[in-house]
């Protein structure tokens, strides 16, 4: 019996702590969310005192209110969890003190029958009373194990007694703890609402500026294509030049050969073996299938290097958000709408542009009277548009989160920058290689 009670206790002891374990992961993922909930309020508050709404502020609201409902989804949880406690110590409470009546009855029926039965019990009568020597040795025994058997009763009382009195206190800091957390969720819900009437305002002051904001989504959008033009036009570059590269060292490598196989012959006086010609010909077929941005190993294990990056780069910026994310978006309630193949990150004027991934400076050029720079990393290109200033040049090796540059100013009259990941000309969704924030 006593082996299967360890068993019990080893499991409830194992459960009590994965339950404890799961209240301090959401308790911190909770502080994590306000956290995050607090970066956007004070964004916010920069901004909320423009003259013009813009999809920015939108975005920033949308976002709040998005991490608003994972807090009080996560204090949901919570109650679940803390409600599942108070099930579990309740009927601990009860299990106990029905062990606690069951022990102080047992030790009251033996304290009555040792009472009734006290002469008979008394020591040395009952010692001297033996028939002979081994009798008494008996005897000794029978009231030594019967004295321990009663100390035992009363140590199983009082420490039955203590686990009682335990989850009784237990049971009440549970409660406690799950009458706070519903206060937070009451707050919570609160701060909701005041979010939820904040975008119906911007989304009411954005319906009365369609106009103006759609004519700037299709300057953005002339900007865009632009941009597009000039990244493309980038790649080609560096495809051809890969190409010429490759070409040069191809010939080298054949007129190598040849010189190779020209003094074997005058040495040998016969001819190539068709199987050597054979497996050189499959050679240059399978180096012509590769990528000419990956000719050089140097390049192959930098895209390589990057693409098993993919979520796990940094934010182009320490301070920003998305406002535009890849991709078609529209405002609900409006007749705003735009598509656009990269993201645009709000992010304060003059804010510090770095390189999410080390690679080489490959293009600096103007975009609309804006500076962008263009890095390649083997055959990927991340692509840095919207800024005021330019710190590096064409050319130029740059390592992960060195600086390229500043944010600049957009049409609304806020910073943004404009980010672009492509795989040689073919777009890419930037947000799934991103890390989160």
């Amino acid at each position: 019996m006593r082996f299967y009670g360890l068993i019990i206790l080893f499991f409830c002891s194992v459960q009590l702590w994965a339950q404890s374990n799961e209240r301090i992961e959401l308790e911190k993922k909770k502080k994590q969310t306000l956290q995050e909930i607090e970066q956007l309020n004070q964004q916010y508050n920069d901004i909320k005192n423009s003259k013009k709404q813009s999809l920015s502020q939108l975005t920033l609201i949308q976002n709040k209110i998005r991490l608003r409902n994972q807090v009080i989804e996560n204090i949901n949880k919570q109650v679940r969890v803390i409600n599942k406690d108070i099930d579990d110590s309740y009927r601990e409470v009860i299990r106990l003190k029905k062990d606690l009546d069951t022990l102080k009855m047992n030790y009251a029926h033996n304290v009555v029958y040792a009472y009734k039965n006290r002469s008979r019990y008394d020591f040395l009568n009952f010692l001297f009373s033996s028939s002979n020597f081994n009798d008494a040795i008996r005897r000794i025994a029978y009231m030594r194990a019967y004295r321990a058997y009663r100390t035992t009763q009363v140590e199983a009382i009082e420490k039955t007694q203590v686990l009682y009195r335990n989850k009784i206190n237990e049971l009440t800091e549970n409660r406690k703890e799950k009458s706070l957390v519903l206060q937070d969720e009451k707050q919570e819900k609160v701060e909701l609402e005041k979010d939820r009437n904040e975008q119906d305002n911007v989304v009411k002051q954005l319906q009365k500026r369609e106009k103006e904001v759609n004519k700037n989504i299709a300057a953005k959008r002339k900007q865009a294509a632009q941009l597009e033009a000039a990244i493309k036009a980038v790649v080609r570059r560096e495809i051809e030049l890969a190409k010429k590269e490759a070409e040069r060292k191809a010939k080298e490598e054949k007129e190598r050969k040849a010189k190779e196989e020209k003094e074997a012959k005058t040495k040998t006086g016969g001819t190539t073996a068709p199987a050597e010609k054979t497996t050189a010909k499959k050679e240059e077929g399978a180096k012509r299938q590769e990528s000419y941005l990956e000719y050089n190993k140097e390049d192959l294990e930098l895209g390589n290097n990057f693409e098993s990056n993919r979520g796990r780069l940094p934010f182009p910026v320490d301070n920003g958000y998305i406002a535009i994310p890849f991709g078609a978006y529209t405002v609900p309630g409006t007749n705003i709408k735009g598509n656009q193949d990269f993201i645009t990150i709000a992010s304060p004027i003059g804010t510090t542009v770095k390189a999410v991934f080390e690679g080489e400076v490959v293009s600096v050029f103007d975009v609309g009277g804006m500076t962008a720079v263009m890095l390649k990393h083997g055959k990927y290109f991340t692509t840095y548009s919207n800024l005021a200033s330019a710190s590096v040049s064409k050319g130029q090796n740059v390592k992960v989160g060195q600086a390229l540059g500043k944010v600049g100013e957009n049409l609304e009259g806020e910073g943004q920058l404009d980010f672009i990941l492509t795989r040689e000309a073919l777009m890419l969704n930037p947000q799934f290689w991103l890390r989160g924030r």
